[in-house]
Formats: structure tokens, sequence, C-alpha cells
């Protein structure tokens, strides 16, 4: 059976999510909470697998659970403790359930409020989910994420998953992936100053680094063009982004003449240094001294 399919191997787990998509979630929830990896360095992958594919299975008489799953508060399942897991389950289980059922794709819109749950396993969830319903719409879902690009962790979400093999392979032209990238090096450019320190925002820049080399690998020149564009940006924050994705190992042999003439561009809008011979450095503050 493919890992894809593969549901619980615990008929105590079966049993519970029967009764939870009866009403009872108590069986469930502690299930899930003792197998869940939780707290640790690392969720149990297996297990909300499992749970994503038998909700797949059980068709929209498990999206009531799913919902509430996904959208449980922080009180109720805090992060950092064992019930964090079923926040992170009910994620999975919506792209689960949008991949197998195209009647289910109301689904994004909880997605989409989940991106910036306060947990960020909940929010890593929400790429995986994203990539896993791209796997099966494509290209079709990169037009659909247009309307995600305007906050920071929704624009992440959306670039981290467009980076997954699993949906990328499955897009066949390079010109929607484009469109995401430029309004995702947009909302970073028009960003206020005070926005370096958001989580948001450096998840933002994060998926900018890694979601163009990514695409660069699948569709080559066009998206290096992009990037050749965006290397005149005076920016240094967008600049190092675009040296970063050009140092990716996964361009470097097949893509050495783009990468080269993306430097070159970096090199040739580069502003100029100052003179060492007149620059004197920072200069010390004039203002009154405390402490003294």
């Amino acid at each position: 059976m493919p890992a894809r399919s593969q549901g619980f191997k615990s008929e105590a787990l079966t049993h519970a999510l029967d009764a939870a998509i009866a009403g009872d979630t108590r069986a469930l929830y502690e299930l899930l909470a003792r197998m869940g990896g939780l707290p640790g360095p690392r969720v149990n992958s297996g297990v909300v697998l499992a749970f994503a594919n038998e909700c797949a299975a059980r068709g929209a008489k498990a999206d009531p659970l799913v919902v509430k799953m996904a959208t449980l508060d922080v009180d109720t399942a805090p992060g950092a403790s064992k019930y964090e897991i079923l926040p992170v389950c009910g994620v999975a289980a919506l792209g689960a359930r949008a991949a197998s059922d195209a009647t289910a794709m109301r689904a994004l819109a909880t997605l989409h409020d989940c991106a910036e749950d306060l947990r960020f396993r909940v929010r890593d969830g929400v790429a995986e989910a994203l990539a896993r319903i791209g796997d099966v719409r494509g290209e079709p879902l990169v037009h659909d994420l247009a309307s995600w690009m305007d906050g920071y962790f929704h624009a992440a979400a959306v670039l981290r998953a467009i980076a997954d093999p699993r949906w990328l392979t499955r897009i066949s032209s390079p010109t929607a992936v484009i469109a995401r990238l430029d309004e995702g090096f947009e909302l970073a450019k028009n960003a206020p100053r005070a926005a370096s320190r958001y989580p948001g925002f450096k998840s933002l820049i994060d998926a900018l680094v890694l979601a163009p080399a990514e695409a660069a690998a699948r569709f080559g020149v066009p998206v290096f063009d992009m990037l050749a564009r965006w290397s005149t940006n005076k920016d240094p924050a967008l600049r190092e982004i675009v040296e970063k994705v050009l140092s990716s190992p996964k361009l470097a042999g097949r893509f050495a003449e783009e990468v080269t003439r993306g430097r070159a561009a970096l090199a040739a809008t580069e502003a100029p240094r100052r003179d060492p011979k007149t620059y004197v450095g920072p200069t010390r503050g004039r203002g009154r001294k405390r402490g003294r």
C-alpha cells in the first residue's frame, strides 16, 4: 500500500476516530496526545499522516471533526504540549480531504486562518497541506492562492509549499509561480522597518530564499530573469536574498551561466562603496550620558 494511503494500524485509534466523528472526541484526543511525540523535538509524522489518510477515506462526514481539530485554540491545545498534535492532525487532514475531494476545497479558507496560528508546528502543517493539495490540483492551485500573498505568514506558506517537489513538478508553466514569487518580493520590499522583528516577516524571508531556488531548478531561465530584475533593487535585504538564491547548490552546476549572469546584475547595481580616505565611520553619540 502506498505511504500516501496508509491509515491507522491501531484498532483503538480507528474506533476512537469513529467515535469522534460521531461526537465523542475524548478517546481520540488522548490517544493522539499519547502517540504524537510531543512535547519533544519532533512530532510523530507517521501518526499525523495516518490520521489525515483516515479522514480522507471517511469523506465529508469527517469534515466537522477535522475543522474543529485544526482550529483548536491555544488554551485547549497549547503549543509545546502533547495536545499540540491535535491541531497539527487537523491541518494535515484538511489537506488530505481537499486533495481527495474537489468539493472539499473550502478547506483553503480554514488553512488560511491556520497559516498565522501562534503555534509554529500548526503553521508548518499548512505548507505541507498545500503541497499535498498541489500534488493533485497542480497549476490551478497556484492561481487560487493569489489572495494569500498579502500577509507574511500566508505568503510564506504558499512559497514553501510551491517549493515542495510534489507540487512543483505538477506545474507545467512558470508564469503563475513567478507571479507569486514577485508578490512575495513586493511584500518584503514594502514592509515597514519594524517588520524585521516580526516572526511572520522572518518566515517570508526564509521562504523567499527557498522557493526561487527550487523554481529556478525546475523552470530555468524565466526564474533567473525574475531574479535579475530584483537584483537591481537597492534594498540590501532583497539583494541578500537574491545572492543566497544564486548560491544554492542546486543551481551551481546545471545553471552556472545563469548564476553568473545574476551575480553580474547584482555587481552592476551595487551601491558605490564609501571612500576609505574620507569615511570616518560611525560618530559617537553626543547626547547626555547616563550612569556615569
